[in-house]
C-alpha cells in the first residue's frame, strides 16, 4: 500500500476553475508533494480529481483542465449512465452481495443520541445523525466493521486451503484498489468488496494471497492464481466493472 499523499486545497478564489467546477457535481483539486505532473482522474460515478504538483501556478492548472474539458464531461456522463446507483443521499436499504444480506435503513435524528448504528437481522437504525454527511459517515463505519467481521475469517479459510498466510489484514475504504499485499505480508482489503458477488470476492482474496509468494504479475503469479481460482483472469476482468455496483452515497465518502 502506498503511503498517503499529503494534500492541500488549491486556492481557486480568483480562478476560472470555479465556473468549470460548477458544471461537475463532484470536482476536486488537490495539491500533492509527490506529484511531478498534472493529472486528471475520473472515478465512478463521475467524481473528477485533478492532482496538482505542489508549486504549480493556478493558470497552468486552468489551461490543463480546459484542454481536457470535453473529455472530462464525456467520461463523467458515460460513468453516470453505467453506474447502478449514482445518488449521494443516504440509502433506505443496503444490499451486500458478498454476504447475500440486505438491511432496510432508517434514521433517528435525535441530537442528544450518540452517533451509532443499531443492527438487527434485517434492519439498521442510525441514531444521532441529523445531516446526510453524518449519516453517510456512520454507515461507512458500520461497513468497515462488517467488512472485517466477514473478510478476516474468509482470508483465514483460504489461507488453510492454499498454505498462504498473511501476517496481518487491514480493512480500507478506497476508490482505486480492491486490495493489495505489502512486502511485510500485510493484506489491505477494500470494504467495497462487500458489494461484489461471492466468487469475485473469493478470487480477489486469492489474488492477494498469491502475492505473498509472487510480488508481481508474472506468468508464475498467474499460474499460482489459476491453481486456486480457475478462470482467474476472467474474474479479474469482471472486477473492472465492480465500481459500477458501489452505491453513490458510499463513493462520496471514499
Amino acid at each position: 500500500m502506498k503511503a498517503p499523499t499529503i494534500t492541500a486545497p488549491l486556492d481557486m478564489r480568483q480562478s476560472a476553475l470555479l465556473e468549470f467546477s460548477a458544471d461537475i457535481a463532484n470536482f476536486k483539486i488537490r495539491r500533492s508533494d509527490r506529484a511531478r505532473y498534472l493529472s486528471i482522474q475520473v472515478h465512478p460515478p463521475g467524481v473528477v480529481e485533478v492532482v496538482v504538483p505542489r508549486r504549480m501556478a493556478v493558470r497552468e492548472v486552468e489551461s490543463f483542465v480546459n484542454a481536457h474539458a470535453n473529455w472530462i464531461r464525456e467520461t463523467c456522463a458515460g460513468m453516470s449512465r453505467r453506474h447502478l446507483d449514482p445518488g449521494t443521499e443516504p440509502p433506505s436499504k443496503i444490499s451486500l452481495s458478498a454476504m447475500d444480506r440486505e438491511w432496510s435503513v432508517s434514521y433517528n435524528p435525535n441530537p442528544q443520541a450518540r452517533l451509532r448504528v443499531a443492527e438487527s437481522n434485517t434492519a439498521l437504525e442510525v441514531f444521532g445523525a441529523s445531516d446526510d454527511a453524518a449519516r453517510r459517515r456512520a454507515l461507512l463505519n458500520w461497513l468497515r466493521r462488517k467488512a472485517r467481521a466477514f473478510m478476516v475469517p474468509a482470508v483465514g479459510a483460504l489461507a488453510l486451503q492454499t498454505g498462504l498466510r498473511p501476517r496481518a489484514i487491514q480493512i480500507r475504504a478506497q476508490r482505486s484498489r480492491w486490495g493489495s499485499c505489502s512486502s511485510n505480508k500485510t493484506l489491505s482489503l477494500n470494504l467495497c468488496l462487500l458489494f461484489q458477488e461471492p466468487e469475485l470476492v473469493r478470487y480477489l482474496l486469492i489474488h492477494e494471497l498469491c502475492h505473498l509468494r509472487q510480488m508481481n504479475h508474472s506468468p508464475r503469479f498467474w499460474t499460482l492464481v489459476e491453481q486456486f481460482s480457475p478462470g482467474g483472469r476472467l474474474l479479474d476482468q469482471r472486477l473492472n466493472d465492480g465500481w459500477t455496483r458501489i452505491p453513490g452515497w458510499l463513493l462520496t465518502e471514499l
